[in-house]
């Protein structure tokens, strides 16, 4: 066991995770109709944000979920990467129990579980394609010395997905924690008589008062919800970071920023009014920042998101900068291919297949990761969905079909001319890969 690791920090949040195994989510309930979790947990999805290549082989690799708790996260990876198999650990006993009865009830049986702290994970003797590592790290008293225990039990090209809590964002649940760590509320673990006095002295508080205003809930579920209580006013360890730090602990780590897992939620064009017309010098400015520097601008002026939720990997030579311009190579190169969670997800698929239906089609009411409205034309959504449902496609045979489908222009009547067609398929193209919902594979 590392010498660095202080053993009673880690009996803390061991002693509240056993009282209160978490997620509270019942073992029946199958977490595979979440299209943005199967989305972030499929290791299709960092892998081509990183490299821009198309995984092939998911039945070969190895995936791990770290401190994976009651195995909520174990079956949404299970789900997100079928045939590959899957490997969890967590410290408390009471946990990998429920964890692993939630997998076999779902027909993921051969799921490996340990009890086993990170720091000796090296213990099992295998290197993973990918490492999940949510809603723990936060809670570790070396976040650099983790990243590099989990690199050393990664594969030269796996992922490693990882979250801290935002430091600015959850600024004020940290006042709290303070708080209540004064009363001495927090010196043991937390049980029913510190969560009684917590839910008292927040009745008692006036509701103008900033404390109450700004953490706690008019919700009376989650007033009487003793995990929203413990996971946010009286966590135990609970630690805020920023994204410098973040950087600066994978620089120390030895591994490299892939990108962020809702990474269309860190656009800072969305910031402005006008971002086609901005002063000059923070045009500029942003458009020449590198990827670290924009999330870091973003972050300061918008800190909307608890989670700082990334994924990070070894510093590998990679395609994604060769492969990043594919606007620019000839279509005839290109193939499309469906992601493969979008393939799997039924209201979709009845969506693109649903031939009564005539209104376009809002993408953002389908993935929870689309922000703004994405209203798509019903003749457009099955002319180039459609055949990426059976197989991928070359730029030419999705244009080939859409004129097919729309031959001639509605005003009057003239015949769609192909160049049009294929400028509509390469904008369409590159608006759904940037969203995540299909992948570009270039052919020499």
């Amino acid at each position: 066991m590392s010498e660095n690791f202080d053993l009673s920090y880690r009996e803390k949040s061991l002693q509240q995770f056993e009282s209160y195994p978490y997620p509270d989510i019942s073992i029946e309930d199958p977490l595979n109709q979440d299209i943005g979790e199967l989305h972030k947990n499929c290791l299709a999805t960092p892998r081509y944000r990183r490299d821009k290549t198309v995984i092939k082989d998911q039945e070969n690799r190895i995936l791990l979920d770290v401190a994976c708790g009651t195995g909520a996260t174990t079956l949404r990876m299970a789900w997100a990467n079928p045939g590959a198999k899957i490997v969890g650990i967590d410290m408390s006993p009471e946990s990998v129990k429920i964890a692993e009865q939630r997998l076999k009830h779902h027909g993921f049986g051969d799921a490996e579980f340990h009890v086993l702290a990170i720091e000796d994970l090296g213990q099992l003797g295998q290197k993973f394609d990918l490492i999940n590592a949510s809603d723990v790290l936060y809670l570790l008293p070396n976040l650099a010395l983790t990243l590099k225990q989990l690199g050393q039990v990664l594969q030269p090209d796996g992922i490693i997905r990882g979250n801290l809590h935002s430091y600015y964002q959850r600024f004020n649940y940290y006042r709290a924690q303070t708080l209540f760590q004064r009363m001495g509320l927090m010196e043991d673990n937390p049980e029913e008589t510190e969560l009684g006095i917590a839910r008292e002295f927040y009745a008692a508080l006036g509701d103008g008062v900033n404390l109450k205003a700004t953490t706690w809930s008019s919700s009376q579920a989650r007033i009487d919800s003793d995990q929203w209580i413990l996971m946010n006013h009286l966590f135990q360890n609970d630690k805020g970071y920023t994204l410098p730090e973040l950087f600066d602990a994978l620089a120390q780590s030895g591994l490299t920023l892939v990108d962020m897992v809702d990474w269309q939620k860190w656009d800072w064009h969305k910031l402005f009014k006008e971002p086609d017309n901005l002063p000059a010098y923070l045009a500029m400015g942003l458009e020449n920042a590198d990827r670290e520097e924009q999330l870091c601008f973003y972050e300061l002026v918008q800190p909307d998101k608890r989670l700082l939720d990334f994924w990070c990997g070894h510093a590998i030579a990679s395609n994604k900068e060769s492969s990043r311009n594919w606007t620019e190579k000839s279509p005839e190169n290109l193939v499309v291919h469906l992601h493969p969670c979008v393939k799997n997800f039924a209201p979709f698929r009845q969506a693109i297949l649903d031939q009564e239906k005539l209104i376009p089609l809002n993408l953002s009411q389908c993935f929870p990761f689309i922000e703004q409205n994405s209203w798509l034309d019903r003749t457009l959504l099955t002319a180039f969905y459609a055949p990426l449902l059976n197989s991928p496609q070359t730029v030419e045979s999705l244009v080939s079909r859409y004129l097919q489908i729309r031959p001639f222009y509605p005003a009057d009547l003239t015949p769609v001319r192909p160049e049009d067609a294929k400028n509509l398929i390469m904008g369409m193209i590159a608006e759904q890969e940037e969203w995540g919902l299909i992948m570009i594979e270039s052919q020499s």
